[in-house]
């Protein structure tokens, strides 16, 4: 009997319970805690294992759903609301095989589990969205941070790992030949066609080399099927590629050619505008040469009097009135004397 105050490690909870602790935990944080203990290695070694299996039966679900939903015409499957699902479940496709042609030989044979835990939580994420939402972002920029991620986890897992798990792989020792006796050494010198006979007793470790040769052949062709499914879609793509950049050329060589007319009427417009300026000027210059000769001729026709001969004239006109006021007085008293000469004549 254990007594009430007596507590239970963690570590002596039955497996059930820990397994199920360690369900709660995002695969991250279950790649994190690997360094806790081997026993937690090992559980979630496992987690993470199972992680990625559940990642790729899923996608193979989904991926199936999409394609039932697709029309069977390939034109009316581009401008099909669910044509984005598509490329980004062939782009997932694409990285599961990769990351699979990594991890996968050492899986299979007990050396690591699925280590990236952080790629599995990003797969599980698009999945889960995908199979949500009928309306999928742009491939690339949904797939942008699983790309990295991705790609760094691969690029560290070959350089840092993957050598030193190389030397814990089974080697195939080579098949030790069945015991001869020494009576059965003589048959090598006869000319018998039966050179030597075997016995049923073999090595105890044949029959698990042989297994692991199976297994081995299983998944490089699973990986060379992989490999020239990721090869064809690369050759598509250079085929798209190549034909985009064909017609990039071409509308290139016609932008060339419009900017050449534009250039040739800009250059014929900016000769007229300087054809028009010059041809301003000179009849600005002309128009500015007849104002001033109007006003010197104007200054010209003005007479110009100094003052000693406005003296004169006003001496000369004083004179004259002089003159006429005594030319007016002798008119007068001449007629006043004719008409006293009339009357007297007329009495």
């Amino acid at each position: 009997m254990m007594d009430s105050n007596e507590t239970i490690g963690l570590l002596h909870l039955p497996d059930e319970l820990i397994e199920t602790i360690i369900s709660y935990l995002t695969y991250h944080e279950t790649s994190e805690a690997r360094i806790v203990c081997k026993l937690f290695n090992k559980f979630c070694q496992e987690r993470l294992n199972r992680g990625f299996a559940k990642v790729d039966k899923l996608h193979g679900q989904i991926q199936k759903e999409v394609k039932n939903k697709l029309p069977r015409r390939e034109s009316e499957r581009r401008n099909h609301q669910l044509a984005r699902h598509v490329d980004i479940l062939s782009a997932i496709e694409t990285r599961l095989s990769l990351l699979g042609m990594s991890y996968s030989r050492y899986m299979e044979t007990g050396l690591c589990c699925f280590i990236p835990g952080k790629v599995l939580d990003e797969l599980m994420s698009i999945l889960h969205r995908l199979q949500t939402s009928d309306q999928a972002p742009r491939s690339h920029e949904f797939l942008q941070e699983l790309r990295d991620i991705s790609s760094m986890a691969m690029e560290h897992f070959d350089e840092k790992i993957v050598p030193g798990l190389k030397y814990k792989l089974p080697s195939v020792t080579s098949v030790t030949l069945p015991y001869f006796s020494e009576s059965c050494s003589s048959l090598l010198y006869q000319p018998s066609p039966v050179l030597f006979q075997s016995t049923p007793s073999r090595g105890p470790s044949v029959r698990h080399e042989i297994t692991n040769l199976i297994q081995q052949v299983k998944a490089a062709t699973n990986s060379s099927q992989q490999v020239h499914k990721v090869l064809s879609e690369v050759k598509l793509g250079w085929i798209n590629n190549k034909k985009r950049i064909l017609d990039q050329e071409k509308k290139i060589v016609q932008q060339g050619q419009y900017i050449n007319e534009l250039e040739k009427k800009f250059s014929d417009l900016n000769q007229k505008f300087v054809d028009l300026t010059a041809e301003v000027q000179i009849l600005k210059g002309i128009s500015d040469k007849g104002e001033s000769s109007k006003t010197i001729s104007h200054l010209h026709s003005e007479e110009y009097t100094p003052p000693h001969e406005e003296f004169n004239n006003k001496t000369v006109k004083e004179d004259n009135n002089e003159k006429c006021a005594r030319n007016k007085g002798l008119k007068r008293k001449t007629a006043g004397k004719y008409s006293g000469r009339v009357k007297r004549s007329k009495n």
